[in-house]
């Protein structure tokens, strides 16, 4: 009997067709492909956290919790405290929120609520446009034009009028704490803008049509029917942005003085927890190394603290929970005045003649509202909108005869001089850019786009949930963490590499891994299930409907998805401060080091450079802006054609 049912096994087995068995062969492979790329994404963090960990051991023995409190940082003694960095990096960013919030709230109502239909989509489109500008580019604008601002006209009014009593104390010095945070709300605000409009617009249709057919204006219809429900996303935005506050180095370093200390006032300079890291780190040994890394994961935890948070409530947003908070209650509640002549008696019409002759007064107090509203949503837009016009306008006329030359791109940085200088071209940034990035993405769009494959069409459960809360609190971690981390890695076990192309590349593939998986799992997820279904059930294997039906739905979002990912690593300079090094010539192996714009145009204006280098910087941050442009262009291009069905 055994003998005749092996046969008949065998026989059956026989029977299967090849291709059939292929088939099971290359999709037992590709899934686990896209498991090990999620497993390799999550073994990345977890060995970011232990290097952090590990690198700053050694002081949190030495000084214990009192390193959190210590307000010196003595390196000559070996006497270091965290105490100023803390508060000012609380301060700087508390300054931030209130600058960004209501100008970015502003502009988020007047493209989703308020203006007209047909102008919604572009204003948009400026105002997030900012979002992709380098923070080096917001730098050097903060240097030029904000701080003479804040020296010249806003500090000493604020002296004048509110004094030592609101923490206006000191002299206007222009680079400041109060600078610091003006310059961060300036950055924080395209955030607040484009993803409080997103939390806007997914609320219902029905919801503000309702509100409209009982003759609301369009403010009433925003406050009453869609700002409740949006709360979530809007405080998702909100608190994203304060965790790009918390990690920027860049744009902080130019502006806050830079001086240990606590700040007595909003007019004293001081510093950050990322700042200090890129002012010491570079020089620093032995036990003063070890601070700067406790530093380092003092500022990991507070960003992680704060982007797990805001995604949690991104996702609460998205799923359609409201919530029934006091946000929402103040937000959707609807006034209702005391009537005079009101009595408690049902049925009674008494009150009818009173309501009769506080119509007129009524409806022109909803009308001076509504326009008073429409007049602040347009200023908060204005004010958006000015820093990207300001440093667009500064860059053409700085840069404008610079990038004009065609040498400017083919011949190398110029000889260094002081006067009559010639001017020479940024052939090497360009260079070691397109190679740093061509390097990034060849490690992170394969590795990215195969987890976020996993997540959408394989995880379930607690997997999924914290997998994607990983990938999505790494997308906000501090850009200066991830250059520490690689240059620190290279320099214990290849100190040869610490500073070349391969740990720049690499560190730009760190940034953009995350991106590229979140843009994959959200795009794979605006495939509808029903075509899931119907392939499926047409009895194709399930990686050819992946690849076949779910990516080809989709691939507009991919592409939009990686072009982001593309234009923020072709824009970083914290991370590459570290791991590329400095060179003025062109790229000589990947095991040297590579110039590369951003961070040329840091060392041009904050370095000891030359008239003529200053120059070339002008004319490398226009062709920064440019490309920052073009690559959100072609991403919303991108977007509008997918033919994909959204959920609703």
């Amino acid at each position: 009997m055994e003998g005749s049912g092996d046969g008949e096994a065998t026989r059956f087995r026989a029977r299967i067709p090849r291709a059939v068995r292929r088939a099971r062969w290359i999709g037992l492979g590709f899934r686990g492909g896209t498991t090990a790329a999620l497993v390799a994404f999550l073994l990345l963090a977890v060995g970011f956290v232990l290097f952090l960990v590990r690198a700053s051991l050694p002081e949190i023995r030495r000084t214990g919790i009192g390193f959190l409190f210590g307000p010196h940082w003595y390196v000559t003694a070996g006497v270091y405290g965290a105490g100023p960095a803390i508060v000012g990096t609380l301060l700087t960013s508390a300054l931030a929120l209130i600058f960004a919030v209501p100008v970015g709230l502003g502009a988020a109502i007047l493209s989703a609520e308020v203006a007209p239909r047909w102008l919604r989509g572009a204003l948009a489109y400026v105002v997030e446009l900012g979002a992709m500008v380098p923070s080096v580019v917001y730098a050097f604008w903060a240097l030029v034009v904000l701080v003479p601002y804040m020296k010249r006209v806003v500090e000493p009014f604020l002296l004048r009028t509110l004094g030592v009593g609101f923490g206006f104390a000191g002299l206007p010095l222009g680079q400041d704490v109060l600078t610091a945070g003006v310059i961060l709300g300036v950055m924080a605000t395209p955030t607040i803008a484009a993803l409080s409009r997103e939390a806007l617009l997914a609320v219902p249709r029905e919801r503000r049509e309702a509100a409209r057919a009982l003759g609301a204006t369009r403010w009433e219809t925003a406050r009453i029917a869609v700002l409740g429900p949006a709360g979530p996303g809007i405080a998702g935005s909100i608190v994203l942005a304060l965790g790009r506050a918390l990690g920027e180095a860049i744009a902080v370093v130019a502006v806050i003085g830079n001086t240990y200390q606590y700040p007595p006032s909003f007019l004293s300079p001081g510093t950050t927890l990322a700042s200090w890291l890129v002012n010491g780190f570079s020089d620093a040994i032995g036990t003063q190394r070890e601070a700067l890394f406790e530093l380092g994961l003092i500022l990991f935890a507070i960003s992680m603290a704060v982007n797990v948070g805001a995604r949690l409530a991104l996702r609460r947003s998205a799923s359609g929970a409201e919530g029934p908070g006091p946000l929402r209650r103040w937000l959707g509640r609807r006034h209702r005045p005391g009537l005079p002549g009101v009595t408690a008696a049902a049925g009674s019409e008494a009150w009818w003649p009173g309501v009769i002759a506080r119509r007129p007064r009524r409806i022109l107090r909803r009308k001076v509202v509504a326009a008073v509203v429409v007049v602040l949503a347009v200023a908060a837009l204005g004010i958006a909108v000015y820093p990207l016009v300001s440093l667009s306008r500064l860059a053409v006329e700085n840069g404008a005869s610079v990038a004009l030359r065609p040498s400017f791109y083919t011949e190398p940085l110029p000889p260094p001089c002081l006067r009559n200088c010639s001017l020479g071209g940024i052939s090497a940034p360009i260079q070691g850019t397109l190679l740093l990035v061509g390097l990034a993405s060849l490690v992170a769009v394969p590795v990215g786009l195969c987890a976020g494959i996993y997540l959408s069409e394989y995880a379930r459960g607690r997997l999924r949930t914290a997998s994607g809360l990983v990938i999505d609190a790494f997308v906000g971690v501090p850009t200066i963490l991830i250059g520490l981390f690689v240059f620190s890695a290279f320099l214990q076990y290849r100190p040869d590499l610490a500073q070349s192309a391969i740990a720049g590349g690499l560190a730009l593939s760190i940034l953009m891994l995350p991106i590229v998986a979140r843009a994959t799992e959200i795009a794979l997820r605006t495939v509808p299930l029903t075509v899931r279904e119907s392939a499926l059930a047409l009895g194709f294997p399930r990686h050819r409907v992946t690849t076949r039906v779910v990516l080809g739905g989709c691939r507009s979002a991919l592409v939009t998805g990686t072009l982001l990912a593309v234009g923020r690593a072709a824009g970083e300079t914290a991370a590459l401060l570290f791991t590329v090094g400095w060179t003025p010539y062109g790229f000589s192996g990947w095991d040297q080091p590579v110039s590369a714009m951003a961070p040329f145009i840091f060392q041009a204006f904050w370095g000891d450079s030359t008239p003529n280098w200053v120059r070339d910087a002008w004319g490398a941050t226009l062709v920064l802006l440019v490309l920052m442009v073009l690559i959100s262009l072609a991403a919303r291009l991108s977007l509008r054609s997918t033919n994909v069905a959204l959920p609703e």
